[in-house]
């Protein structure tokens, strides 16, 4: 007996609704870190999140393997990765090679640089916080001759339980960035009648030079602020 053709295709568009429907179950019904490494598919066994450098570090691993993404900041946004950019993706694997975005490659490798996003979609008012959100990245090894692609990549609900330690802290421009809120913080801290204003004003000033080495100024803005600083005197 031959089944109705507009029937056997509302057949097959129920069963398609339905194994996406299950597979996004699956995917995003416990907390989780995930995403296709090099084309194949790579799954954290455990994950935490920490807040460091001012932003976040997000961390999954599978016993051999590490994953972490690093943010500029501590709230939801899209986060561009490679070049100068302080937010940063880095996964070493199981022999302890590093791959980071902050990494250029060597050109007989490819004339393409190290890239990618984070975005962090949302972090509850629960405690823990639960992060998720979504990345990508191509990253490189220090010496630019080894890379690594993650594509499709999802946290979900990964908690912000504190204790983790950068895999990468070579990453000139993190630091910078970490030590420039730092001295931004004392600069603010400090009125201009208070005796050690000036050697203050000056720590912000190397620190604002530095970042500005670091991680590049492309809009301005850091080096107004120098300006704006003058010789430091009250």
């Amino acid at each position: 007996k031959m089944l109705h053709p507009m029937r056997n295709i509302a057949t097959l568009l129920l069963t398609f609704l339905l194994l996406t429907a299950c597979g996004d179950e699956t995917k995003f019904s416990t907390p989780a870190m995930q995403g296709n490494k090099d084309g194949d598919l790579w799954r954290a066994l455990f994950y935490s999140a920490d807040i460091d450098f001012g932003g976040f570090i997000i961390e999954g691993g599978n016993n051999v393997e590490t994953l972490q993404l690093i943010t500029l900041n501590d709230l939801p946004g899209t986060y561009n990765l490679g070049g100068s950019s302080a937010s940063v993706a880095v996964f070493r694997d199981a022999s302890g090679r590093v791959y980071s975005t902050a990494n250029a490659p060597d050109p007989s490798v490819s004339v393409y640089p190290s890239d990618g996003t984070i975005i962090i979609e949302s972090v509850s008012s629960t405690e823990p916080k639960l992060i998720s959100g979504k990345f990508n990245f191509n990253a490189y090894t220090a010496d630019g001759l080894h890379t690594v692609n993650f594509n499709e990549g999802d946290f979900y609900k990964v908690p912000l339980l504190g204790g983790l330690t950068a895999i990468d802290t070579t990453n000139s421009c993190l630091q910078a960035t970490l030590q420039l809120q730092v001295a931004q913080s004392n600069y603010e801290a400090t009125d201009t009648t208070m005796p050690d204003y000036t050697s203050v004003c000056n720590a912000y000033k190397l620190a604002l030079n530095a970042s500005i080495a670091a991680c590049g100024d492309a809009s301005g803005v850091l080096q107004v602020i120098v300006d704006s600083l003058g010789d430091c005197l009250p």
